[in-house]
């Protein structure tokens, strides 16, 4: 890993609370989880001042959904896409915003494409994740660019006291297998966890479309066979402690996936089963010092790959391979009022692909500045960033919230923040063709974003709601003549979310409601695929030995195409998991999801799974 500092390597940064709620997790104040994403540093949920959902380990098992887009899609403020089968590229969108507005962190280390800039998150293994936190709103402030919408956050499994093995094997609808097993621990401050996973899927025919059949024995443009899924990962962490609360560490993660789909058109001598290899790596090494009492400094240095490979045909493959270095040192410092955050931050992106980019490195210099406290009834967020970019030069960012507490059950809050998000390597400079063609004259997105919520908590019960108004100017958009990227005006993303959690007895009760209007403002046309309306509602027990729960969740109809005239429907899907203990160390688990069967579609052309089941058996020695 190299990495050149082209700015002076002193800067301050940034962080304060923001507020989390775990869907699945109870919503006692002594059990509210600790974030950190949405502050950078580590604060209880309950004092947050933004919206941001936690999922630990335990939720992950227990929901038992198959793949992290499926764990994201059951998430308020959150809607997904995918063009296919298992596997296949995948979108989120975050409060209405594109999937390059959002921002991937996995321990801390940026993760995506260069060339795209979403990142890829439909081959990141469950298996691998000890957490989740989605942090909902724009975050230039504390991360800079692709922050519009907001950040997802995985952080990979670790060691903890003791010796805590771990083994799963399950098998499902269509052929489906997976395997993981785990090995963790620690011994007084040397923590150690390695987890090694396998996941394979003959899948479904991914393109639905009945016009692509003359007659049973006739085909005209596709291969309407099964499109599967392999994907193979490998994901550790080592940590030791010195002194009394000084530490290194080092973590890694990476997986190596293959997903099979129908490429248009017929080939000499028949059909080509076209794929897509896809591999994504992070490494992260760090140290952590207790400088002085009250003062904690933290160095980081991280790399991640992030790399396609399509073979479409019997003609040669393409590839895009994006390499990202990142250093961070960041101080932590309690004054006698409030924290204060100080951070420095340099990335350097590459892209190294078989399309010839004008440029294909960019560096990026930031400094992160925050202050946080509460006094009182009074909380207080305060952060501010600047980043020096080698393509657009200088952008500060900042974001100002305020809470205020009622009385112990109701608090309310409100924030303004500003954000940008800087064009991606194939808005910029993909050659000239038919349909896309890059513009180096194009600027970055901005955005301004102003929310209020209140909260009102009391005993087993908790309801949320806030509005918030996301305005992004320059938004890069299609244009003419073929296909030229162009800034057009200006986009609107606002909205309500609604929330409510009960947990009575052995009983857990979550409901949530979103509204949505994301619309370009120039045309008065919603944006694709965001549905006005989604929602959930889920129910759940645990009794002894026996864990079992319902849920269902929906979205509204949207539209597959930006002229607003290719609509897709609504949905509503019913899933249900169990779990039965049927030994000290052995766990059955079971889901089953679209158990009615519904006929839906998330693109235009192609298939969802219908009715699938997936049983697993875990081993967890006490």
């Amino acid at each position: 890993m190299s990495i050149r500092l082209s700015a002076p390597a002193v800067a301050l940064a940034a962080a304060l609370p923001l507020p989390s709620v775990s869907v699945y997790a109870q919503h006692d104040a002594d059990l509210a989880p600790v974030v950190v994403t949405a502050t950078r540093q580590a604060q209880r949920a309950d004092d947050s001042l933004a919206s941001v959902e936690v999922l630990t380990r335990a939720d992950i098992e227990r929901a038992g959904q198959s793949s992290l887009i499926d764990v994201l899609r059951a998430l308020p403020g959150v809607q997904v896409s995918a063009n296919g089968g298992p596997g296949s590229n995948a979108t989120s969108y975050i409060r209405g915003a594109e999937s390059r507005h959002t921002l991937l962190l996995i321990d801390g280390v940026r993760v995506g494409s260069a060339s795209s800039g979403a990142p890829t998150l439909e081959t990141i293994p469950l298996a691998m994740i000890e957490r989740i936190e989605v942090l909902r709103g724009p975050a230039s402030a504390l991360y800079g660019s692709e922050a519009i919408g907001g950040v997802i956050q995985i952080f990979t499994r670790k060691g903890e006291e003791g010796f805590h093995p771990e083994l799963f094997v399950g098998y499902g609808t269509h052929n489906t297998f997976k395997g993981s097993a785990t090995l963790a621990g620690g011994v007084e401050r040397l923590r150690y966890s390695l987890t090694a996973g396998k996941e394979r899927t003959d899948g479904y025919n991914s393109k639905r479309d009945p016009r692509y059949w003359v007659s049973s024995s006739t085909r005209t443009s596709y291969w309407a066979d099964d499109d599967g899924l392999r994907n193979d990962m490998l994901s550790g962490s080592l940590s030791l402690g010195f002194r009394s609360r000084d530490e290194v560490g080092v973590s890694f993660a990476q997986s190596d996936a293959r997903n099979w789909y129908d490429a248009s058109g017929l080939i000499a001598g028949g059909y080509f089963d076209s794929y897509i290899d896809k591999k994504s790596s992070m490494t992260n090494v760090y140290m952590r010092n207790e400088v002085l009492e009250g003062w904690t400094s933290t160095l980081r240095l991280g790399q991640s790959q992030d790399k396609t490979l399509n073979k479409a045909s019997t003609a040669n493959p393409t590839y895009f391979n994006t390499l990202q270095d990142q250093f961070v040192w960041q101080h932590d410092l309690a004054l006698p009022v409030g924290t204060l955050l100080a951070a420095y931050e340099y990335v350097e992106s590459k892209l190294d692909s078989t399309t010839a980019y004008r440029q294909d490195s960019r560096r990026v210099n930031s400094a992160v500045l925050g202050w946080t406290a509460a006094i009182d009834a009074h909380h207080l967020q305060i952060n501010a960033r600047h980043d020096d970019n080698s393509q657009f030069g200088a952008k500060t960012t900042g974001l100002f919230a305020y809470g205020y507490d009622l009385n112990a059950q109701w608090r309310l809050r409100g924030s303004i923040a500003t954000a940008f998000n800087a064009p991606t390597f194939n808005q910029l400079y993909w050659p000239a063709s038919s349909s896309f063609t890059g513009n180096p004259d194009l600027k970055p997105e901005e955005a301004l974003n102003r929310e209020i919520g209140v909260r009102w908590s009391s005993g087993a019960q908790m309801v949320e709601a806030v509005y918030f108004d996301n305005k992004v100017k320059n938004l890069v958009s299609t244009g003419s003549p073929n296909g030229l990227q162009v800034n057009i005006g200006e986009a609107r993303l606002k909205g309500v979310e609604l929330a409510y959690f009960l947990n009575v007895g052995n009983f857990n009760l979550a409901a949530g409601a979103d509204f949505l209007s994301a619309k370009d403002e120039n045309s008065g046309r919603r944006l694709q695929r965001r549905a006005q309306r989604a929602g959930f509602l889920r129910l759940s027990h645990t009794l002894d030995s026996f864990d079992w729960g319902v849920e269902w969740s929906g979205a509204g109809r949207r539209y597959d195409n930006a002229a607003n005239t290719v609509e897709l429907h609504g949905y509503g899907l019913l899933s249900a998991f169990a779990h039965y203990r049927v030994a000290r160390d052995w766990r059955i688990e079971a889901r089953a999801d679209n158990i009615l069967d519904q006929d839906y579609e998330l693109a235009r052309g192609y298939r969802t799974p219908g009715t699938n089941v997936f049983v697993g058996v875990r081993y967890t020695p006490r």
